[in-house]
């Protein structure tokens, strides 16, 4: 798999997780799209040329038992450490804002070599992610502060990715 595809099969599991819990009543969930803007199509009408757009906020959303869900799904191919550079300032800013508003909000994040998902509080991420900017601080986020401090999300019966499980465990929207 290319650079550009990196993540494709994580992405593919959180969709069929999302189709899952649809389909089974338990919440709605939907891949945002990323925002493009088209500079030049053919006679057809078809594109041929495009740009990213705006910044995307998040890549999922959705709403579950009654409230509204916002989160980032990221993977790495690192087993040690998750570079900070895979995600951006406005992303960590949007889940902040939207989580002080009452949404559930965190990231997922895949250690892919090991097949390993963790459910990671936005707090964690932001925590590192100000010391980079701010103190000079590393640039990745140990693999031992996902163990003391992020959840492992397995695969059940009820859906491949099943985050809901840690949902249902913490105390929103104070759990990070």
């Amino acid at each position: 798999m290319g650079y550009g595809n990196r993540g494709m099969a994580f992405e593919l599991l959180l969709n069929n997780t999302c189709r899952m819990y649809k389909a089974a009543n338990v919440g709605v969930f939907n891949k945002r799209p990323t925002p493009i803007k088209v500079i030049k199509t053919d006679k057809t009408g078809n594109i041929t040329k495009s740009a990213w757009g705006s910044k995307s906020t998040v890549d999922y959303d959705g709403v579950y038992k009654g409230r509204a869900v916002y989160f980032e799904a990221k993977s790495t191919t690192e087993t040690t450490r998750f570079p900070l550079d895979n995600i951006s300032r406005h992303q960590i800013d949007y889940l902040k804002d939207t989580q002080d508003q009452g949404a559930i909000c965190f990231f997922l994040i895949e250690f892919r070599t090991d097949h390993v998902i963790y459910f990671v509080p936005v707090s964690l991420v932001a925590e590192y992610y100000d010391a980079m900017l701010y103190d000079a601080g590393r640039k990745s986020i140990p693999r031992d502060e996902f163990n003391k401090r992020a959840y492992i999300v397995e695969q059940t019966d009820r859906a491949p990715v099943d985050y809901l499980l840690h949902v249902d465990k913490l105390e929103w929207p104070h759990c990070s």
